[in-house]
């Protein structure tokens, strides 16, 4: 953090237009970055304020939207989502004639600022930046992230609250230019570093199933939705390594695998479905002989713990997979049984 010292008549570096001795020369020596620092975070606050004083029902109101999307969120959970909604709602929410509520808090402010470097980064701030990515350096005041879609590296000033987070963690992150650096508005929310390459695979998919061409477009619109979504990615498991009880246990992971990518469905669905039968394998090392039998109890099982895109009935399922309703049934009891504790399990910590 950058000291500066100056002669008591000069005028104050931090560019209030006062002399040294009436404004900050209180004090021998006064750190420029500090007397910024809490200036950006007032402004943070005061842009939190102006969005839910002017705009609070339709900030409730797409919040209100998002939650059929974020389904099963509820208590703290739903809590934390509606704080981090605020915020992306301030940079990326649009009003009539397509302005965003921090376009027009920073109209509405400017006026009323009388330092030239903090009107400057006040007026930047209409170019946020929604990121996901890997935190490739953290230090004591600073973290870089590089952003998995772009390639483009941020380094984000680290104060206040701001601290914890280790190198290699994945990180999602609303971002306010703030001279050469940015800051997070309002907080990093990083995810483990022994996943980050799963985290990765999942954004670079969900963004090429998305159709969008430019991908800073996408991340503004869908970040909260992969906040909530990327941590469940790390259910994908390695087929290859895992020790199959039979051939025919390992083509029902096969079968599983390539019919629901067929149906559109999610990474962390397939790979949660791949490793409950993992699971059952383990527990039970059975020796399949009619892999789609068991396909059709494993699809059956994942429709009824996740919110896949293709729901089908039992009798649908069996249909598919050349059985009946009543087969059906006894393949899912029989998976079921085995990894009910798994499920559970899965369940707890996704809601963690």
């Amino acid at each position: 953090m950058s000291t500066v010292k100056a002669s008591r008549n000069e005028p104050c570096p931090c560019g209030s237009g006062k002399k040294y001795k009436k404004c900050c020369g209180s004090k021998d020596a006064v750190s420029i970055k500090e007397v910024l620092n809490h200036e950006v975070i007032e402004l943070q606050k005061e842009a939190r304020i102006f969005a839910l004083t002017h705009y609070g029902d339709d900030i409730k109101e797409d919040f209100t939207d998002l939650l059929d999307i974020l389904e099963g969120i509820e208590g703290e959970e739903k809590e934390f989502y509606e704080f981090v909604h605020s915020f992306w709602y301030i940079l990326f929410g649009t009003l009539e004639e397509d302005e965003s509520i921090m376009g027009e808090f920073i109209r509405v402010k400017m006026p009323y600022i009388s330092r030239p470097r903090l009107k400057s980064i006040l007026q930047s701030w209409a170019e946020g930046k929604a990121v996901a990515g890997i935190m490739t350096e953290v230090t004591e005041d600073q973290a870089v992230i590089k952003d998995t879609l772009t390639g483009k590296i941020y380094s984000v000033s680290l104060f206040g609250d701001l601290h914890g987070f280790e190198e290699g963690n994945f990180a999602f992150a609303i971002l306010l230019p703030y001279g050469e650096e940015y800051l997070a508005f309002p907080a990093i929310f990083d995810l483990p570093k022994e996943n980050a390459s799963q985290f990765e695979d999942y954004i670079q998919y969900s963004f090429e199933e998305e159709g969008y061409d430019n991908p800073e477009e996408y991340l503004a619109e869908y970040l909260v939705d992969l906040m909530n979504d990327t941590p469940k990615s790390v259910f994908a498991p390695t087929m290859d390594n895992f020790g199959w009880p039979s051939k025919g246990a390992k083509q029902v992971a096969e079968i599983f695998r390539d019919d629901m990518i067929e149906a559109g469905e999610e990474p962390w669905i397939i790979g949660m479905g791949i490793s409950l039968w993992m699971d059952y394998c383990e527990k039970t090392g059975k020796q399949v002989k009619k892999p789609d039998n068991y396909v059709a109890g494993l699809r059956y099982l994942v429709t009824t713990i996740a919110d896949s895109k293709e729901t089908l009935t039992q009798k649908e399922i069996g249909e598919k997979y050349g059985i009946n309703a009543s087969r059906v049934s006894t393949y899912y009891g029989e998976i079921y049984n085995e990894v009910e504790d798994t499920i559970r399990k899965l369940i707890e910590e996704s809601n963690s």
